[in-house]
């Protein structure tokens, strides 16, 4: 548990310098032609989900400080006898785990809410090739839903609008379905779900969400010719007073002085600087991505054994924290045996056991020299020590077989 907890750690710091480093490269060198606006966010969420597969992994010669710390405080003496306290990690897990359930869970409860409204919303005759258009007043701007047999929702206010406005929000709304824009939402708002702890992964999925609305802007406007109608069509839903799952809407809250900025600009930046942009840009997110990798790569071990040291010579012996006993099969008790396994263990840099080996054999066909492996693979220890630092270090433990 601890080793993926530490690789989820280090991918959100590596997803934290993407989302950071992308977004200083798009302030400082902007991107005012939405398509490439688009492709540059895209290829950042590409970058953010392939991370993990496409970068190499690496395995530690020793286990994080932080992690070998607060492995110490997983055990605390109590009536003179060491006993686990519940492991840190496993708190952790718990939580985000708990996290993930409640947003999953939430999504699904905004779906059916969302299946709720269309079925109580009233149908209207406005002309939407591709798309049927509900009237209901459950929501506060139009939305798109669906992919399939999409649908577009219409607050009653959109229909007070004046002629180029209402045609610019349906327009708006067939681009959309023509994209299948409905479907990367539900993708993103999953994502959202799943690292619902990183704030960096919720910028990034506001940063392709605005992208992704300016080329919907763009092509809108080039097909209705009417920059004011669409304009006054965003004002009018520029503040939504609530967010409904699993539908794509006109307008965010956050949106608004970007898009109507872009719409009011009459002559965009050139193809050729704005790519030049784009590259540079990919490139300077590149480079950071590749340097946070090499510092702070997956790891497929949490520790590599490297080197395992005898006790003497500057190694102090680790001190037993927590034991296990081992336990009795039914077969061993049947035929009464009794003794002891010996068995040399390594004792990790972390204070966990490594590797068991049987030194000396007391019984292994009823069992006992395996439960006195099991037994030994769950003590913990603080770990020796050699020029202060933890280091794995090789020991002998006896387990005892008695019956009483």
């Amino acid at each position: 548990m601890r080793l993926v907890l530490w690789n989820l750690a280090v991918y959100s710091a590596q997803l934290a310098v993407l989302v950071l480093t992308a977004a200083l490269a798009s302030h400082v060198l902007p991107l005012r032609v939405p398509a490439l606006l688009l492709r540059y966010w895209q290829l950042c969420m590409a970058a953010a989900v392939l991370l993990p597969f496409v970068q190499p992994w690496s395995a530690m010669s020793q286990p994080p400080q932080l992690l070998s710390t607060l492995a110490m405080a997983d055990v605390s003496p109590e009536g003179g006898e060491a006993v686990r306290a519940f492991a840190w990690w496993n708190t952790v897990a718990m939580v985000i785990v708990a996290g993930i359930v409640f947003r999953v869970v939430r999504l699904a409860v905004g779906g059916l809410r969302l299946s709720a409204i269309i079925e109580r919303a009233a149908p209207n005759d406005m002309a939407a090739p591709g798309a049927n258009v509900l009237v209901t007043d459950e929501i506060d701007s139009p939305a798109t839903v669906g992919w399939r047999r999409p649908k577009i929702l219409l607050p009653p206010r959109a229909l007070a609008l004046s002629p180029g406005a209402r045609e610019a929000i349906v327009g708006h709304e067939l681009v959309h379905i023509e994209r299948r824009d409905w479907l990367w939402t539900v993708a993103e708002e999953l994502w959202c779900a799943v690292f619902w702890f990183h704030p960096g992964a919720r910028a990034l999925c506001s940063h392709l969400s605005l992208a992704r609305e300016t080329v919907v802007d763009d092509i809108t406007i080039r097909r209705t010719r009417n920059r004011r109608a669409y304009a006054e069509a965003l004002l009018a839903f520029a503040d939504p007073q609530q967010h409904i799952i699993g539908a794509t809407p006109l307008i965010g809250r956050r949106s608004l002085r970007q898009r109507i900025s872009l719409i009011a600009e009459e002559v965009p930046m050139s193809s050729r600087r704005a790519t030049s942009h784009l590259t540079v840009s990919v490139a300077v997110v590149g480079v950071a991505l590749t340097a946070v990798v090499l510092q702070l790569p997956l790891s497929s071990e949490l520790y590599a054994q490297a080197a395992v040291y005898q006790p003497g010579n500057g190694v102090t012996l680790p001190f037993v924290l927590h034991e296990v006993k081992p336990v009795y099969t039914h077969e061993a008790m049947e035929q009464k045996i009794q003794g002891s396994v010996q068995l040399r263990i390594v004792v990790l840099a972390n204070g966990e056991v490594g590797d068991v080996t049987v030194s000396k054999s007391l019984d292994a066909e009823y069992g006992l020299d395996q439960q006195a492996i099991v037994a030994a693979k769950q003590w913990t220890f603080r770990p020796g020590t050699k020029d202060g630092k933890p280091v794995p270090v090789e020991v002998t433990l006896e387990m005892t077989f008695t019956l009483r």
